[in-house]
């Protein structure tokens, strides 16, 4: 083998040291440049239990890694899949909305109400349980199946058998947002979620929701559009260009795309049925399209956009009232 001097190895050690700082004061520009401007507070909260079923609204919220939390329970941690192993939401089963969970008082279970049926009662902890897998758009993943009653239950609302309620328990990885086909390179190396579409958080504004009602012959509801953090005192549309998101001292957030709207939005959340006019769905694709200019307009494609999708950087509690700042670099 050839020798190597202790010059070289000094050389290669000076290099190494000096990318390093590189790397660290490019970071540190980086992070520099943010401005953080106060836009509004925190005027809402919402955890949505189950994948596509009426969310609980809450006064406070910790943000974690798969999502933010209260109670013991993260945002979609539980998921409906149907007998041939996809997840079920509104999009085909718009009675779901109509599925009222909450948490127990001594916080063990998650209580299960709907129309007609008796309280279903899942408990929080981990069961270890049979693992399933099941498509969640482009991605496998895998859930905790909650067990026979559970699932007779489901099958019985929903009125054919086979249905199956799944649970993300600490034994499964969770989803790995960089391996999405089409979003995947808006994630950072190891962001995961629980059940979430694309991002751990959906943010929106009050002013958005009063600007797309005023257009509206029927004003619709935040639940239209289950977001997770809404934000009063700012103008409308003015979350499309944050870039990074801070509440209070604790929480950072990184948006990581607008949010494209489907026939989801199109339910009403009281009758749990499809609106007959269309709305807010017809409306906001009369202008709330993406621009030719935005980067990211093919993948949109023909969904609409209304809030923000947001990655989870630094973890801590959320209130109601808190202060939200926000950089548009």
């Amino acid at each position: 083998m050839p020798e190597i001097s202790n010059n070289n190895l000094v050389l290669g050690s000076l290099v190494a040291c000096a990318m390093g700082v590189l790397g660290i004061s490019y970071i540190f520009l980086r992070r520099e440049k943010r401005k953080f401007t106060q836009v509004g507070v925190v005027s809402k909260l919402f955890i949505h239990p189950i994948k596509s079923c009426r969310g609980l609204e809450v006064s406070q919220a910790e943000c974690v890694a798969l999502g933010i939390k209260n109670n013991g329970v993260i945002d979609r941690s539980f998921i409906i899949i149907s007998p041939e192993g996809r997840f079920v939401s509104q999009r085909q089963q718009p009675s779901i909305a109509l599925i009222s969970p909450s948490v127990s008082e001594d916080k063990e279970s998650l209580l299960i109400n709907a129309p007609g049926m008796t309280t279903l009662k899942v408990p929080l902890k981990d069961q270890n349980g049979p693992v399933c897998n099941v498509k969640l758009w482009r991605l496998m993943i895998e859930g905790e199946d909650c067990g026979h009653e559970a699932n007779e239950w489901f099958s019985q609302y929903l009125g054919s058998p086979g249905h199956k309620l799944l649970r993300h328990s600490k034994r499964i990885k969770g989803k790995v947002f960089s391996q999405d086909s089409l979003w995947g390179s808006k994630a950072k190396r190891g962001e995961k979620s629980a059940y979430q579409d694309l991002a751990q958080v959906n943010i929106l504004s009050v002013a958005s929701l009063d600007s797309l009602n005023s257009k509206l012959e029927k004003p619709v509801q935040l639940r239209n559009f289950r977001p997770n953090i809404v934000v009063e005192g700012t103008s409308a549309f003015c979350e499309d260009k944050w870039k990074y998101v801070r509440i209070g001292e604790q929480i950072l957030l990184r948006t990581t795309h607008l949010c494209g709207r489907c026939r989801q939005t199109t339910v009403d959340p009281d009758t749990g049925k499809f609106m007959e006019s269309g709305d807010p769905l017809k409306t906001l694709k009369s202008y709330r399209m993406a621009p030719p200019d935005d980067p990211d307009k093919n993948r949109y494609g023909a969904a609409p956009l209304f809030g923000t999708n947001l990655a989870i950087e630094s973890f801590g509690y959320i209130q109601i009232g808190d202060p939200v700042y926000a950089s548009i670099v």
